[in-house]
């Protein structure tokens, strides 16, 4: 239950923040005022249609050290996620939950320091950044012999998504993204990410927007159009991943892979703010 308190406060509007010497997690006033404690998360947004959201991290985790301890990519199939990682060159498979299912399947015989991985529907794809080629595998993974250079456009690929009708890859050393067809042609078509640092190292799509994650400098994530326009959008996951290296989206959710973690981290549309307590003083957003 809301803890009333008395107060007024006309000029008061929704998303402002204040501090109080409180702990519940929301503050009821006499005046029908509702502030949320900061660190407290509400995900059912149409509880306060008002408030301010963005996407954060509300605790659900995907632990992968048990299988590799320098994971650089991740996909979504539909049902399970799969990362990939440069310390055994292999991929593994988890439940929606993040259990290991003791599935996997070895990339080393194609490059030695595989970076993203994508899923088309029917197979999966992989960057070597070691050939600068894109690979192709079945479900079951095994490699089909087919593959894609992506060195004409970029000497360092290193992430990869399918929008259902193309691949784009990002590249490192021109910091920008490059768009190709399902049988791996450059199309022509590339849009820059350099105006928000030069380290980025995935891109995840959505069905209508691209998601590109920067590295150690940016450690965020920006939006972007179909058409590769930068939408103003943009979070942290500086507090999770002190080296972010992968990126993918479940179909409602975003997850992003960290390195020295060896976690992938969920992010969801969420009301509320990071939490700051100083000497009992705790910070609150207004909501209603």
């Amino acid at each position: 239950m809301p803890i009333r308190l008395g107060g007024g406060g006309s000029s008061s509007q929704i998303n402002e923040i204040i501090n109080l010497n409180n702990s519940a997690d929301t503050v009821t006033l006499d005046d029908g005022r509702v502030y949320l404690k900061g660190g407290v998360y509400e995900t059912t947004l149409s509880t306060y249609p008002l408030a301010y959201n963005a996407l954060v991290y509300t605790g659900s985790q995907i632990y992968v050290r048990g299988e590799e301890g320098n994971p650089t990519g991740v996909t979504w199939d539909g049902t399970h996620f799969w990362v990939v990682g440069y310390n055994v060159d292999t991929v593994f498979k988890y439940t929606s939950a993040g259990v290991y299912t003791g599935t996997s399947f070895s990339v080393a015989s194609q490059d030695t320091s595989p970076q993203g991985i994508t899923w088309d529907g029917t197979h999966f794809w992989v960057v070597g950044t070691s050939t600068d080629r894109v690979y192709k595998y079945t479900s079951a993974g095994v490699y089909t012999g087919t593959s894609f250079s992506v060195a004409s456009q970029d000497t360092g690929p290193i992430g990869i998504t399918w929008d259902g009708t193309h691949f784009w890859v990002v590249g490192t050393s021109t910091d920008s993204v490059y768009k190709y067809t399902s049988a791996g042609v450059y199309t022509g078509t590339s849009f820059s990410v350099a105006s928000h640092g030069d380290d980025f190292v995935d891109i995840t799509w959505d069905g209508t927007y691209f998601w590109v994650l920067g590295y150690t400098v940016t450690k965020a994530v920006f939006k972007y159009t179909s058409a590769g326009v930068y939408t103003g959008t943009s979070f942290s996951v500086a507090d999770e991943l002190s080296i972010p290296t992968g990126i993918t989206w479940d179909g409602t959710h975003l997850w992003a892979l960290g390195r020295t973690s060896d976690r992938v981290f969920k992010y969801e549309e969420a009301i509320g703010i990071p939490s700051v307590n100083s000497f009992g003083s705790q910070n609150y957003v207004r909501v209603k």
